[in-house]
């Protein structure tokens, strides 16, 4: 608004005194209307015409304020920037939290930006090498392993498939291929969840957990791997279970991170019947406890687990 021309900002004052004007004629117009007529005689005929006033006077205050509103052109300050600069004007702005959290994430992000340059100018300033080895002596060449992305179909076939044996009685694991050599393995835990896992080799890379009654599959039949489940409950334990992935994750020894995951997803067949381990209590804030040990697998509610810590 500073550095708006003169001229400008009396069209923009004008143009919000017409605004409130015709906000204050259009009150006056329902308020009359809720309250109703009464059927006394002799006076139908003014409250008529007195209604027809207000209505007049509206109509004269849209005209005004669409000529004053045409002839003001776009606020300098809003053309230079986003949109965002535009929510702390909202008449809202106290009922919500959208313009604090906005600010908040651009100041998080300048201190990780910050942060960031810091350790990149360290790491470039750093003198120690990360072997032990000295200058001029000879060096064997490290054999370097396979990456767990390129490990071939048949190896990838073969953990599935004993994962498919081992787990029979307990889960039941289906493996399809919709988009050429990554697989998308489908994990239906008892009568409590289904898991979706996006495997690229041996990475796991993308996961969703949806409700037992709910599907994978779209309207087209074709495998969904983006939606998620309508449940709350289900929607904060893919979060968990994403975060298990990178707990789990071993580049050097892929398979074993993909059956840890399995085994740990196991212990969600006792979701609803099995209580916090901290507050002994089934339900908080309306859910069970979709939290699970990484290394004991036992049950916390989310809260729970963050004060235990």
């Amino acid at each position: 608004m500073a550095n708006q021309p003169p001229n400008q900002i009396e069209q923009l004052q004008k143009a919000l005194k017409l605004t409130q004007r015709l906000r204050s004629n259009v009150t006056q117009v329902f308020q009359k209307l809720s309250d109703g007529f009464e059927d006394v005689e002799k006076k139908d005929k003014y409250l008529l015409n007195d209604l027809h006033k207000t209505l007049s006077s509206v109509n004269t205050d849209l005209s005004d304020l669409e000529a004053g509103s045409s002839s003001l052109g776009p606020l300098t300050a809003a053309s230079n920037s986003t949109n965002s600069t535009l929510i702390c004007v909202d008449p809202i702005i106290d009922k919500t939290s959208t313009y604090t959290q906005l600010i908040h994430s651009y100041k998080w992000t300048d201190k990780m930006k910050e942060q960031a340059s810091y350790a990149n100018n360290l790491l470039k300033e750093n003198p120690f090498k990360r072997t032990p080895i000295q200058s001029g002596t000879f060096a064997k060449r490290l054999r370097r392993s396979q990456p767990a992305c390129c490990y071939p179909q048949s190896n990838v076939d073969i953990l599935l498939n004993s994962l498919i044996h081992q787990y029979r009685d307990t889960m039941h694991i289906s493996v399809v291929r919709p988009l050429g050599s990554s697989a998308v393995v489908l994990v239906v835990l008892g009568k409590t969840l289904k898991a979706l896992l996006v495997l690229r080799g041996m990475v796991i890379e993308w996961v969703k957990v949806k409700g037992y009654t709910e599907d994978f599959h779209g309207e087209d039949g074709k495998v969904d791997i983006w939606s998620s489940s309508r449940y709350q409950v289900f929607q904060k334990i893919t979060q968990h279970v994403t975060a298990a992935t990178l707990h789990y994750y071993a580049p050097e020894m892929p398979e074993i991170a993909i059956k840890s995951l399995i085994i740990w997803l196991q212990s969600y067949s006792t979701l609803f019947s099995t209580p916090c381990q901290k507050c002994g209590q089934f339900l908080q804030n309306g859910l069970p406890p979709t939290w699970r040990d990484l290394r004991t697998k036992k049950a916390y509610h989310e809260r729970c687990k963050l004060m235990e810590k």
